[in-house]
């Protein structure tokens, strides 16, 4: 527990020195005047240590920095504001006590000092500023439980809406996602495009190569689409089992056609093999509508379905586009 005496008086301060080493206070600092208490604080220079004290026993009337411009000076440091000041002096006027009082000071000793008040004084500053340390410690590991409260919740509405195999987002993103893009459609007028794409066969990839190599497949098909999708309003998820679904927002049929097209073509450079019958294709479902006030989303998303129906029972590899006005 260390205090800080500030004295221009050697005997004042060998006083206060001896009286708190009889009551058992060990780390006392002293300094001269303002100026040294103020270099002793490391508020000499900018970017100086600063110290830990619980106390400051501060003597208003002294040469140079006087202890209330002193005490000013300390308490405009952060690590110093809660830091207790309890000014020693000769001068209890009170137009000295009011600008000591609105410079930070805690409280007040009138010299000659005596040892009982000195102490009970200085007890309860020190008592004081323990309460509120403790206090500052519980906010701060209170405002730390939050953050990661905050981070947890936030992970785990990622987790929620993220497919575990593909990081792209589930069924559930993108029902959400797509209701609020239709709202924004519907305010702008703007075309709003649906893309299915399904994996043909995968069944059949899966049963040739096992799980972990189906899972890496729908990774890779994932990424690849991910990468076609340049627009910051485009959006992918994983629909169900081998099949995903695409959102183009402002886009017409014309558009979502082009993109589609982009997929298959992406997807067959892969040149995965199923079984020695063939390589890895995909048949692509596509719709578009502009959206209006009074109409349903979801007929936008059947239209993409049939439209993805459409290219499976063709034979897949395909696809069939659908569109309304």
């Amino acid at each position: 527990m260390a205090i800080l005496i500030v004295d221009d008086s050697p005997p004042v301060v060998r006083l206060l020195q001896a009286t708190l080493n009889r009551a058992g206070y060990r780390e006392i600092l002293c300094a001269g005047s303002g100026r040294a208490a103020l270099d002793l604080l490391g508020l000499g220079r900018p970017g100086e240590d600063r110290r830990d004290i619980d106390c400051i026993l501060l003597d208003i009337v002294m040469p140079g920095i006087d202890g209330i411009e002193t005490c000013r000076i300390i308490k405009q440091d952060a690590c110093y504001r809660d830091v207790p000041v309890l000014m020693v002096t000769i001068k209890d006027d009170a137009e000295s006590l009011r600008a000591a009082f609105e410079a930070g000071a805690s409280d007040y000793i009138t010299k000659p000092v005596r040892e009982v008040e000195l102490l009970a004084r200085l007890k309860s500053a020190i008592h004081l500023k323990k309460e509120m340390d403790a206090r500052k410690a519980k906010e701060k590991e209170l405002l730390r439980l939050a953050r990661r409260l905050e981070e947890a919740n936030r992970m785990l509405e990622r987790l929620t809406v993220t497919d575990d195999v593909t990081n792209v987002g589930n069924r559930r993103y993108f029902t959400g996602c797509i209701e609020n893009e239709w709202r924004r459609s519907s305010r702008d007028a703007a075309p709003l495009s649906v893309i299915f794409v399904e994996i043909d066969r995968f069944a059949d990839f899966v049963a040739a190569h096992g799980e972990r190599k189906g899972n890496e497949c729908l990774r890779l098909v994932a990424q690849v689409m991910q990468v076609l999708l340049r627009r910051e309003g485009d959006n992918l998820a994983r629909y169900s089992g081998a099949m995903f679904a695409i959102y183009l927002p402002h886009t017409d049929i014309k558009g979502a056609r082009t993109v589609a097209a982009n997929i298959k073509m992406s997807v067959d450079a892969l040149k995965l093999r199923i079984d020695s019958g063939g390589a890895l294709t995909v048949s692509i479902g596509c719709a578009a509508v502009v959206p209006t006030a009074g109409g349903a989303i979801d007929n936008l998303i059947t239209m993409a379905e049939a439209a993805l129906h459409r290219a499976r029972q063709e034979g897949g590899d395909r696809i069939v586009c659908d569109t309304c006005s």
